[in-house]
């Protein structure tokens, strides 16, 4: 049986060995490597993830982001540390990656916490560094002078500490430039440009004492000045004049901004104020000024995806970007990374960021009118030059084709094109070239064909046309090389080099003379039948057969085509009818619920009758309203641009009427989708425009059967349509009493040359008809 006395010493002996283990849990010796193991890799000086740091004790004790403090002295459950460490579930275990910490090491953690978790101070390997020690936020001093051995090469006080620099490094300065030199230097110092000869000989004659203040006081009056270092001012706000990112499209209004810069560099205006003016410059009369919200780079509407998840993040992103040109132009701080957390280096944290956003919220980009004297005035001028083309608009729509309705356009093929008809008895074809696309370099130039070919109306037809078989052909005119000659029109070979080519630009024809009366029903021809070529294509043309050359008749026509529809303007022209309604029926568009950002009816005195300023009211099949950008009322508010259209609300068709106050007389309708080029999508294919008439009857003015199809192909090199030769024109416009000339020039890129045509060739054929007489 044990004594009591020795049960009390074997429990103070117990006692006394926990007590000494307990001392043992030294931070430096125990606690410390633990945590430099396993943590500081995540939370040390490099990295701080969510925000918690274990290398210093101030940072340890406060914790991170999502939680209080990491430890709590003496108090093991209340400790998010011990409760990372030791956690069964994998997502909230630390370390994440590599071996957990051994049961000793937590055991370790935990006495150390039980006991007090004791940090003795000045024992942290790292130092907390002090972020608000920044230059940014030091204010302006006024240092000392310095001393200097040299007291004769100083002017002036910054002399002395340029100076006193150079004699710490056992430096001397340079010698003094020469006249020349010198004024050389601040030329381009101030104002970018250098000296004329009569401005070096003036200042070299110059021998006032104030000979060079008086040059520089020059220049710094000089539009010349602000120009020079306002692009310095530009760089910092990163000016641009497109919006940036991937995509950066024209900003076409971003100079005004860039204007104010220069001006207020030469109006020498206080920096405090320079300051206010760019992020207030709305309530202090300087509009342009606040161009600096919106200089930096930006992804704008259609340029992101549709889903509103897109549509936020793009928002955070423009406010992001006027937050880093303002922390980086005016703070000094780059503030952008306390987006998503405290900032790493620079004082600031993450609500300091959203709380300075805040400030930005009402900020958006965009265009709206400079309220100024200046821009009143220039609007006033925009009204009467606008009076002014209104009379050249109405002239010149005369040249616009007629619509014609239940005709189908056409569009020719430069490697094969087929006519079939009845079969009829001829000796004679001759093929009538109307029209011809346009070459991108040298506009409406001589039409070619490579082969043309008639068939017999047989079991197995013929091709009657080849010469080999006595067939005569003739021309209006030819323009003859190596490769192009009338007899390769029928020799049964193939390509540019075995072509015919007229000798009028957009027009000639060909008479074939078949070796005896011949039943056909298929002609076939070709401008390239290998596909190389589709310049100098036929758009239009008539066939014509008979019996002899004088009792010959028509058996095809093929119109030409008006042009196919564009996004930014289209012009339905018609023979005047007098309505009070029309309609504009849409039934098939490229993609979507179909959008016309204005539509314009004209009467016959040039006049934009649509408007709903005179009274027109507009209906429609239904309206589909996703913001304020998009409303019927803004078909015919007279403002252009996919934020001023209307869209339909079914997918690829619908209708909008246009009721006039009073009958009109009208003979034009023009429509877009998007009259500012941006946006091509919603664009109508396929449409009719019809009008009530006098008797009540509904009257198709016209459609789009006549245009040439739609093709979203960019990359197209040739343009069905009208165009005049290269050459130089006179323009002579009679308005009234007025007459107006204008000479220009339409040029030849000599670096476009067709096999076998020489540019003296092409510059002999342009000559003949250089001047278009009077317009009207």
């Amino acid at each position: 049986m044990i004594h009591p006395s020795q049960i009390a010493l074997i429990v103070l002996s117990i006692f006394a060995s926990t007590v000494a283990q307990a001392a043992e849990v030294d931070f430096v010796r125990d606690v410390r490597p633990i945590l430099q193991k396993h943590c500081y890799a995540c939370h040390g000086e490099e990295k701080q993830k969510s925000g918690l740091r274990l290398d210093i004790k101030s940072e340890a004790f406060k914790g991170g982001d999502g939680y209080g403090p990491s430890v709590v002295a003496g108090e093991i459950e209340e400790s998010p540390l011990l409760e990372m460490v030791q956690s069964e579930d994998e997502d909230l275990r630390m370390p994440p990656e590599g071996k957990r910490l051994s049961d000793a090491e937590v055991a370790t953690l935990t006495r150390w916490v039980k006991l007090g978790a004791n940090w003795p101070d000045g024992v942290d390997l790292a130092e907390l560094e002090d972020r608000t020690d920044h230059w940014s936020f030091k204010p302006v001093t006024h240092p000392v002078i310095p001393r200097t051995e040299n007291n004769t090469w100083p002017r002036n006080e910054i002399d002395r500490f340029i100076l006193a620099r150079l004699e710490h490094e056992d430096l001397s300065p340079a010698d003094e430039a020469n006249r020349l030199s010198w004024l050389r230097r601040v030329y381009f110092d101030l104002t970018g440009l250098p000296p004329s000869p009569v401005q070096v000989d003036q200042f070299l004659k110059d021998q006032r004492e104030d000979a060079y203040q008086q040059v520089v006081d020059q220049l710094l009056q000089s539009p010349r000045y602000g120009e020079r270092w306002a692009q310095h001012w530009l760089d910092v706000v990163r000016y641009a004049d497109t919006h940036g990112f991937e995509v950066n499209t024209p900003r076409p209004n971003a100079w005004p901004y860039r204007d104010y810069v220069i001006q207020a560099f030469n109006n020498d205006t206080p920096y405090n104020q320079f300051i206010h003016e760019q992020l207030a410059g709305d309530a202090m009369n300087q509009d342009a000024a606040t161009g600096f919200l919106v200089t930096a780079a930006v992804l704008l509407p259609g340029q992101i995806g549709k889903d509103e998840p897109s549509k936020r993040l793009a928002r955070q992103d423009s406010l992001d970007e006027m937050l880093i040109n303002t922390g980086e132009a005016f703070l000094g701080l780059s503030i952008g990374c306390a987006r998503c957390h405290d900032h790493k280096f620079d004082p600031i944290t993450q609500r300091d960021y959203y709380s300075m956003q805040a400030f930005f919220s009402g900020v958006r980009y965009g265009d709206r009118p400079i309220q100024s004297a200046d821009n009143t005035a220039q609007q006033k001028k925009v009204k009467t030059l606008k009076k002014r083309l209104d009379v050249f608009e109405r002239r010149l729509a005369h040249f616009e084709p007629l619509a014609q309705v239940g005709v189908k356009a056409k569009a020719t093929d430069p490697k094969l094109n087929e006519e079939t008809f009845a079969p009829l008895q001829a000796k004679y074809v001759r093929f009538t070239v109307h029209d011809a696309n346009l070459h991108p370099k040298l506009g409406l130039i001589e039409p070619c064909i490579d082969e043309f070919e008639i068939f017999t109306a047989e079991e197995s037809p013929r091709n009657v046309a080849l010469a080999e078989l006595g067939t005569q052909v003739t021309a209006s005119g030819s323009r003859t090389s190596s490769n192009h000659k009338i007899e390769h029109i029928n020799d049964g070979q193939y390509g540019n080099s075995r072509s015919w080519m007229s000798d009028e630009a957009g027009r000639g024809w060909v008479l074939f003379e078949l070796q005896e009366a011949t039943n056909i029903n298929k002609i076939v021809w070709s401008r390239d039948r290998n596909g190389d070529y589709d310049d100098r294509l036929a758009t239009a043309y008539t066939i014509e057969t008979g019996l002899t050359p004088d009792t010959m008749q028509r058996i095809v026509n093929v119109p030409p085509p008006r042009a196919a529809v564009s996004a930014k303007r289209n012009v339905d022209r018609f023979k005047p009818v007098t309505t009070q309604t029309l309609r504009f029926s849409i039934q098939q568009t490229n993609s979507l619920e179909p959008s016309i950002d204005e539509l314009e009816v004209f009467n016959v005195d040039g006049k934009n009758v649509a408007l709903a300023s005179l009274g027109t009211q507009v209906t429609s099949s239904g309206n589909r309203v996703p913001s304020d950008k998009h409303k019927l009322e803004y078909l015919n508010d007279g403002l252009y641009g996919n934020t001023n259209d209307w869209i339909s609300n079914e997918q690829g068709q619908g209708w909008v009427e246009l009721t006039f106050a009073q009958p009109q007389s009208i003979d034009r309708v023009v429509w877009s989708r998007d009259r500012e080029g941006k946006f091509t999508d919603r664009l109508p294919l396929e449409y009719t425009i019809e009008v009530i008439d006098e008797q009540g009857a509904r009257l198709i003015v016209a459609n789009s059967d006549d245009r040439l199809p739609w093709n979203k192909d960019k990359k197209k090199r040739y343009k069905n349509g009208p165009m005049v030769a290269p050459g130089v024109y006179t323009a002579i416009l009679t308005v009234g009493a007025q007459t107006y000339n204008q000479n220009f020039e339409v040029k030849i890129d000599p670096r476009v040359k067709d096999n076998g045509t020489t540019e003296a060739d092409i510059i002999q054929q342009v000559t003949m008809q250089n001047n278009i007489a009077d317009c009207g």
